[in-house]
């Protein structure tokens, strides 16, 4: 195996980019990888093991999990931490700089190696010379370079002159030290050299370059729908437990149990209290709780601390420590358990129940089980697809679309699974399940039971044009379930934000990110800020429809009011926060605010070409739609990082995933582009066209990505669509009644449990975001008093940042009211369940993965 080619991504081309960062990280690891028939089983294991430490080394940095990452660095002998090294030099960390070194290499593996030793224990030895405290010297000199005489090598004379120094100054090399820093830093010098000269090492010193979050990033595109009761991230660290505690590799193993915090091993606890280590026992234990936390702590810690001390006094002072014991054990004990070992194991099973019965640590005590080597299989899945997929296709392969679609899928990570069959679907009765409801199985994706689902699904019609009808429709059939229809104010929380001026429709509407104000843009270029106050009329509040709030005005009596372009009627309003400052247009230049004095600070962008949609990426970094195309710009430079061309109209909607690091755009055209952040390359393109209108050009009025930064909404004025970064494969569509189109927004709900829609013709419709099983029709009576004009409707809906049930509607009158379920429904209607023929295109009968 050859150890650097399998793991180190050679390119020095930090401008290439590659299809996503999953296929990245997938290149970088496997780009060396041979045609399938070169493969053995034992190769792709031992492949599969060193590409996934690789992995594993990132996701601990990325977490800060540093003890963790240096021991899994040891343990595995991978990846030799050059910096971690030097900061141990640095900070005069002589121990545990020749601990790590001592993991990779040993003194008499070469002479460099030896050199590193010598080199270390020398600079230990004059620190203490600097301290004019010799004897310590000595004391230091003798156990550790002792060796080094012994092999005679070259070292041998310069020992002997450091033993007969009597004044550090008479040596040369330390005259020229002026402090231990300097003193350190040459030390480094030296050493860093005979690092990277020492053959044990040189194999080891170089980590692959790839993107952020790589083994996420993997996790999350193999298995896009983990478990709900833990995130996908606290899954993989159970994943990766399991792995190190496979492979033996226990010290990376317990330091992650106290990093992560998330699984509190019972079992290396007890071995601390069995054996008597009771400093250890408190370490481990301090990861998790303190003695403060609650009553259950403290006794636990108390009993540690008090063992500790007995132990100290004398270790078998066996009646004393007996007397920490329950009152119902203590005879038992002194009969049958005089000798230490059986009471300490007692003692052990004692601290075991308390704590089971701690609730800082009841949840964090069992384990969830799972297949072994799980992690290991998921990435030889990724593995056995990416061989023969990209085998042929490794040059250039950077610049190519490489296609995710067919990527192998788990329905778990590491829980039980369960798959669940809508068993309407006439192919359904290949599955081995009864009546085609629910059946357990512990294998991944490829089981014949669950490609049996996957074949009829294909049978029944292509994945791309999945089709998901309106419940209470018609189209498909209507639902048996009762649909939750709100028509009166009394049926709802609902409203209207105060206002002195009305001057025309909301186009543009969001919350701050901690949900205390709320801004708007009207058609007419003006901006409106809304604040909640408590009594004090001081500090901020979250936004509710319960409490009215204020309509903010500064000192200055100033009013954010945007330039207007030369074409108003044509213009687009887009804006975006990134606090304290206000990014917005309206036809016009790009216009700066200060959110707190609505002071406009600056203007940039002159048009033409108009800007369509902007939004932040990062920090520093702006993307903006433009006519045709979407600038990439850094604010801090002001300078143009990339001009991206693909679209032949007008941006609507630019979306930024973080997780994936790609920007999607949406266009006039009505074409979706995905964009890598690296190199800025087009990954994919999909061209939108809906059944019944395949002659006319629906245009995207706004994109959106849900939680998971994985799937994306796009809404059309007749349906709503969902798609599956970096690829766009095409995974669901909604097509509401013909009487209520069009549509003019939709948006995720902040946990991305739910999709409101709005119509022009007023109505609010609520959907299950997993499903797009409507579940609540909010109609325009339950929110607008009597007597309005028919034409007022929302042009925007805005989510809360926290509140999942929280709206806010920007209508075409200029208002903007907020609607909430009634306190006593707690949210709006009830999630449906599908039933069999019902709401449901045939295409849609693929097993659901749970």
């Amino acid at each position: 195996m050859k150890n650097s080619q399998l793991f180190i991504a050679k390119s020095e081309d930090h401008g290439t980019a590659s299809p996503c960062p999953a296929s990245h990280v997938l290149f970088s690891l496997f780009s060396e990888t041979a045609k399938p028939s070169q493969y053995t089983e034992m190769d792709i294991d031992k492949d599969s093991y060193t590409k996934l430490i690789i992995l594993i080394l990132q996701f601990l940095d990325e977490e800060n999990y540093k003890e963790s990452l240096h021991l899994l660095e040891q343990e595995s002998k991978i990846f030799f931490n050059v910096n971690y090294f030097r900061e141990t030099i640095v900070n005069g960390e002589w121990e545990k700089a020749e601990e790590y070194l001592s993991s990779f290499t040993k003194l008499n593996d070469n002479r460099y190696s030896m050199k590193l030793f010598f080199e270390i224990r020398k600079q230990k030895y004059y620190e203490a010379l600097v301290r004019n405290d010799q004897a310590e010297g000595v004391n230091v000199l003798w156990p550790d370079l002792k060796v080094f005489l012994d092999l005679q090598d070259e070292n041998y004379e310069e020992i002997f002159d450091l033993i007969d120094l009597k004044n550090f100054r008479d040596n040369e090399h330390l005259s020229r030290i002026v402090n231990k820093e300097s003193a350190r830093a040459i030390s480094w010098g030296d050493l860093k050299s005979l690092v990277e000269q020492n053959p044990t090492l040189q194999d080891k010193l170089i980590f692959p370059r790839l993107n952020q979050s790589g083994l996420l990033s993997i996790i999350t595109l193999i298995c896009p729908n983990p478990g709900k009761k833990t995130s996908i991230k606290e899954e993989l660290i159970y994943l990766i437990l399991q792995f190190l505690d496979e492979e033996k590799l226990k010290g990376t193993c317990h330091k992650l149990e106290q990093e992560s915090k998330i699984f509190f091993n019972m079992n290396y606890f007890g071995e601390f209290v069995i054996s008597g280590e009771w400093d250890k026992a408190v370490m481990y234990l301090s990861a998790f709780t303190m003695p403060d936390d609650n009553q259950h702590s403290a006794k636990i810690f108390f009993t540690l601390e008090k063992q500790k001390y007995l132990a100290n006094l004398g270790r078998n002072d066996q009646v004393q420590a007996i007397k920490i014991l329950p009152n119902d054990l203590q005879d038992n004990f002194l009969y049958k358990c005089m000798d230490a070992a059986s009471l300490r194991a007692n003692l052990c099973d004692v601290l075991k129940e308390s704590v089971k019965s701690n609730p800082i640590l009841q949840d964090k005590l069992k384990f969830p089980a799972m297949d072994k080597s799980r992690l290991l299989t998921i990435l030889k899945k990724i593995m056995d697809w990416w061989i023969p997929h990209c085998a042929n296709s490794t040059t250039g392969l950077y610049k190519s679309n490489i296609s995710l679609v067919n990527i192998p899928k788990v329905p778990y990570l590491c829980r039980e699974p369960m798959i669940v069959v809508n068993s309407h679907c006439q192919e359904a009765s290949a599955l081995p399940v009864p009546n085609g409801l629910v059946f357990h199985d512990s294998s991944c994706c490829n089981d014949v039971s669950l490609q049996a689902g996957m074949k009829s699904s294909e049978k029944c019609g292509s994945r791309d044009n999945t089709y998901l009808a309106d419940a209470n429709s018609g189209v498909y059939g209507k639902s048996t379930e009762k649909l939750t229809e709100i028509n009166d104010p009394s049926e709802c929380q609902a409203l209207v934000l105060p206002d002195t001026s009305l001057t025309g429709g909301v186009t543009r509407l969001m919350y701050s990110c901690s949900g205390d104000f709320i801004l708007a843009l009207t058609q007419n270029a003006t901006h409106k800020l809304w604040r909640w106050y408590c009594d004090d009329q001081h500090s901020s509040i979250k936004a509710s429809a319960n409490v009215e709030p204020q309509l903010y005005q500064p000192s200055s009596r100033l009013i954010m009011t945007n330039e207007i372009g030369t074409q108003p009627e044509n213009a687009l309003s887009c804006f975006s926060l990134n606090d304290p400052y206000l990014f917005s247009s309206s036809g016009g230049k790009i216009s700066i605010f200060n959110l707190e004095t609505f002071e406009r600070l600056s203007t940039f962008g002159s048009p033409p070409p108009s800007t369509t949609y902007f939004t932040f990426l990062m920090q520093n970094i702006f993307a903006i739609g433009l006519d045709d195309s979407i600038l990439i710009r850094c604010f801090d430079s002001k300078k143009t990082i990339a001009h991206l061309k693909g679209h032949q109209k007008r941006i609507t909607c630019l979306a930024f995933s973080k997780n994936l690091n790609v920007l999607v755009s949406s266009g006039a055209d009505a074409q979706l582009c995905v964009w890598s952040t690296n190199g800025w390359e087009k990954l994919a393109s999909k061209f939108l066209l809906s059944k019944g209108e395949m002659l006319e050009c629906p245009v995207v009025n706004h994109i959106e990505f849900h939680q998971d930064q994985i799937h994306l909404l796009a809404v059309h004025e007749r349906n709503i669509h969902i798609y599956e970064a970096p690829t766009l494969n095409h995974s669901m569509q909604w097509v509401p009644q013909e009487s209520d189109l069009p549509i003019t927004y939709a948006t995720y709900s902040c946990d991305g449990q739910s999709i409101f829609v709005s119509f022009k013709n007023g109505c609010i419709k609520v959907l299950v975001a997993k499903t797009l099983y409507l579940r609540c029709r909010i109609n325009v009576t339950a929110y607008i008093p009597p007597g309005l004009s028919s034409e007022v409707y929302p042009i925007v809906i805005a989510a809360h940042p926290f509140q999942p049930n929280h709206i806010a509607l920007g209508l075409t009158d200029g208002r903007v009211h907020v609607l909430e379920p009634l306190e006593s429904e707690g949210e709006w209607g009830i999630s449906p369940q599908p039933k069999d023929g019902e709401g449901l295109s045939t295409a849609s009968c693929s097993a659901v993965l749970e």
